[in-house]
């Protein structure tokens, strides 16, 4: 009994439910915290705000977070109107349905429960 338990829990892992394009934008947000995307002294004393993302973070997260929203089902048409080609609005609709999307995983598996 046990080991069909454990099964199910494995089989029920939000990790293995997440889209490819979940998983790449979980990886470029993780890869934020890497050094050499970290900003450095001169980026921080140029910033007005020091907690913003340098140039080179904005560019990873807005790689895929188009890939997450077009992978949704809206063009490339929509988002640049629903973004008007603001980086920092795509990644923040981006970030918005990652968690919609795992919020979904999580029900999903609580019912399978």
């Amino acid at each position: 009994m046990f080991s069909c338990s454990t099964e199910n829990m494995a089989v029920n892992n939000p990790e293995s439910m997440k889209s490819d394009e979940m998983v790449n934008f979980d990886n470029a947000l993780k890869s934020l915290v890497k050094r050499e995307n970290q900003s450095t002294p001169e980026e921080k004393a140029k910033s007005k705000n020091p907690t913003e993302l340098n140039e080179k973070s904005k560019q990873i997260l807005y790689l895929a977070a188009k890939q997450l929203i077009i992978s949704d089902g809206i063009s490339e048409k929509e988002l640049a109107a629903r973004t008007a080609d603001s980086r920092e609005k795509t990644i923040s609709l981006a970030t918005k349905l990652y968690f919609e999307k795992y919020n979904n995983i999580q029900k999903r598996i609580k019912s399978e429960n």
